[in-house]
């Protein structure tokens, strides 16, 4: 395996190693902003059809595949993405990197409110880790179904075709200036995505630099970004393979493909995600103002344009309340909601015991407080049937707000970096769908596979 680590692993925390990547051939496809797509966990089933029609030969084929009619047990999305795979490669569609590298990224992107930023990160594997060793720190609960979708994809691909987001600490970003010093200027990759994102990427191989990068991290944690369910997927299939194939040095499978970047980069972007409920009872809806009044003080907009000034007003409120933008469908009212109590405003046994940290956010107050107890939607709730719709970027939100098909959309300031380290060190994660990383690293500029 070209991707080797130390022996002394047991005594290191992240160990982050260079591996032999697999790249389009620009033979094969001269355009590649034709053949790259989002995440998958992000795609509209509409997307995730338009980008099989783009290319042929676009990422998507391998990452996130169509179902079929007729379609079994042993033909399937997940084995079509394993023929593609071997196939690209036997055609030299893809071919593997000359020896290991990391690849040093860079996005140039643009928010809705007009902001610009600029990130930077590369893309390198890292040694799995059970959570209990405390090296890889999750920040957000997962649901069951998409572990079991990716699973299927490893198991029949063998390989990792979209990278996870994690976080390191570097405050003299020195990891970054390592990896700049060994490469050209001019980067090997330079395309526009569909959402008007620049992204960069540099091969970066020079064995001192990757050698100096692996140590300068040798003493770090890291904290998943995004992919938490292709992160416990892989360590359940890392498990599985281990109870196969018995006890024996490094494999493949004891390591994952991770887009890295420092948390201290002043331009790591993270954007609320809202919520859109619908299904709930009449009743609730009715009187929904008055017990919402037991714990907020509500602020209605009525003039202008309210929903602008709804999320102008969100966003001038103060820290240290929890404060919540809510639309009401039916009655097309728009209102403020601020919290009465200072955080953290429920209390430890609304919250299973967790730390004020958690209890503070306004993911946590929003999930417990608001949905669970006075909508109801909770096992056993008078709307435990009720549907919660996840809206990432507000700008989309906004859009929806005007569309048919629920009854309360509640909209959120962004979770900050700050609170996400605080309930991390505390050993908890947030509640899920809590942040939303911006933007996400494209599918489709680097794969791994474990045949190299």
């Amino acid at each position: 395996m070209t991707a080797a680590a130390p022996d002394n692993h047991l005594t290191k925390l992240a160990d982050v190693v260079p591996f032999r990547g697999l790249r389009y051939n620009r033979e094969a496809v001269e355009d590649l902003s034709l053949v790259v797509s989002p995440p998958y966990d992000i795609i509209s089933p509409a997307e995730q059809e338009r980008y099989h029609h783009k290319h042929p030969l676009n990422a998507i084929h391998l990452d996130y595949g169509l179902d079929l009619p007729g379609d079994s047990e042993s033909e399937n999305r997940y084995s079509r993405a394993a023929g593609f795979l071997q196939k690209w490669l036997a055609e030299q569609v893809l071919a593997p990197e000359a020896r290991p590298a990391f690849y040093l990224c860079r996005e140039e992107f643009v928010l809705g409110d007009g902001s610009t930023g600029i990130r930077e990160g590369f893309i390198g594997l890292v040694r799995l880790e059970d959570f209990s060793r405390g090296v890889v720190l999750p920040h957000e609960e997962t649901a069951s179904g998409p572990k079991a979708d990716r699973l299927r994809l490893m198991e029949a691909t063998e390989a990792n075709l979209s990278a996870i987001y994690c976080l390191y600490r570097d405050p003299g970003h020195t990891v970054i200036d390592t990896l700049k010093s060994g490469v050209a200027s001019e980067p090997q990759i330079r395309i526009t995505d569909e959402a008007g994102t620049v992204h960069s990427l540099w091969v970066a191989d020079d064995p001192e630099a990757t050698a100096a990068v692996n140590q300068s991290l040798s003493a770090e944690t890291l904290l998943i970004a995004d992919g938490h369910h292709r992160y416990e997927t892989a360590l359940a299939y890392r498990d599985a393979r281990r109870a196969k194939d018995g006890p024996g040095p490094d494999q493949p499978y004891d390591f994952l493909m991770v887009y890295l970047s420092d948390m201290g980069n002043t331009s790591q972007s993270i954007l609320p995600i809202h919520r859109f409920v619908s299904g709930l009872m009449p009743k609730t809806i009715q009187t929904l103002i008055p017990s919402l009044l037991r714990d907020f003080d509500l602020l209605q907009i009525s003039d202008g344009n309210r929903a602008r000034q709804m999320l102008d007003a969100l966003a001038g409120t103060h820290p240290d309340r929890n404060t919540f933008g809510m639309y009401l469908s039916g009655p097309d009212e728009y209102f403020i909601l601020n919290a009465k109590q200072p955080r953290p405003m429920i209390d430890s046994a609304m919250a299973d015991g967790k730390s004020a940290a958690y209890r503070s956010l306004d993911v946590a107050v929003l999930d417990r407080l608001i949905l669970a107890s006075h909508l109801g939607i909770r096992e056993g709730g008078s709307n435990q049937d009720a549907k919660v719709r996840f809206v990432e970027r507000t700008e989309k939100a906004l859009a929806e707000l005007t569309a048919p098909g629920f009854d309360v959309a509640f909209l959120l300031n962004p979770t900050s970096m700050e609170e996400i380290k605080a309930v991390a060190d505390a050993g908890e994660k947030m509640p899920q769908k809590s942040t939303y990383f911006y933007p996400k690293p494209l599918t489709g500029l680097v794969f791994r596979s474990f045949q190299y």
